[in-house]
């Protein structure tokens, strides 16, 4: 009996101290795994916050993004409106310009027609009046000359007094073509006149619509 009171004795405190140690390390387990819980949880709580903010981040760099392309297309609209209302402007300038080249020209052209016409007319006139006075001069000297033929006792019908009045007439009829010769000159270098301003007016308006034409290449092309 005294073995077995020793024995239990000494297994008893033994047994409450591994009991104890088991309780204290059970304990421990728990701690450790609520520990590790609460640390999943937060990592977890952490997780989920820096996602939030990464996704307000995104919203927030997509709407800067939808923003500024906003702001771009209306920046992007509006310089063709601009350009649009420079072209437009560009377009009338150059039509005033042109309009108002061909009626300088229109004027200047009526001027020199209007100058060819008085010319030309005077130029009738004269020549009616050289005509006339020739006529006057060419029967005078047939009338002279028969009248010399005839007090030189020599018939007008004879060889010599035809031949003489036939001189006569053909000095008249050459002055007259010399006169007519002068005359056609004289309207021809007027109807130049008159086409050369023509053609230079061509020729202005063609240069201004090339130097037009490049302007308005050069500043919106």
């Amino acid at each position: 009996m005294g073995g077995i009171t020793t024995l239990a004795t000494t297994a008893l405190p033994l047994a409450n101290a591994v009991a104890d140690t088991v309780d204290r390390v059970s304990g421990t387990s728990d701690s450790a795994r609520r520990q590790q819980a609460a640390d999943e949880r937060r990592y977890a709580y952490q997780a989920e916050q820096q996602r939030l903010q990464w996704q307000r981040e995104d919203e927030l760099r997509r709407q800067d993004q939808e923003l500024q392309r906003q702001k771009e297309e209306q920046a992007r609209a509006e310089a063709e409106r601009q350009r649009s209302r420079e072209m437009d402007w560009l377009a009338q300038s150059q039509n005033l310009a042109a309009e108002q080249l061909r009626a300088g020209q229109a004027a200047t052209l009526a001027d020199k027609e209007g100058d060819a016409r008085t010319r030309l007319a005077q130029m009738s006139a004269a020549a009616q009046s050289d005509e006339r006075r020739r006529v006057d001069a060419l029967r005078r000297t047939v009338a002279r000359t028969r009248a010399t033929l005839g007090s030189n006792g020599v018939s007008a019908a004879d060889g010599s007094g035809e031949a003489i009045l036939l001189g006569v007439v053909k000095d008249s009829a050459a002055e007259r073509g010399e006169a007519e010769g002068t005359d056609r000159l004289k309207r021809e270098a007027i109807q130049q006149e008159v086409d050369s301003v023509r053609r230079r007016n061509l020729l202005e308006q063609a240069q201004l619509a090339e130097r037009q034409r490049l302007e308005f290449m050069s500043r919106f092309y």
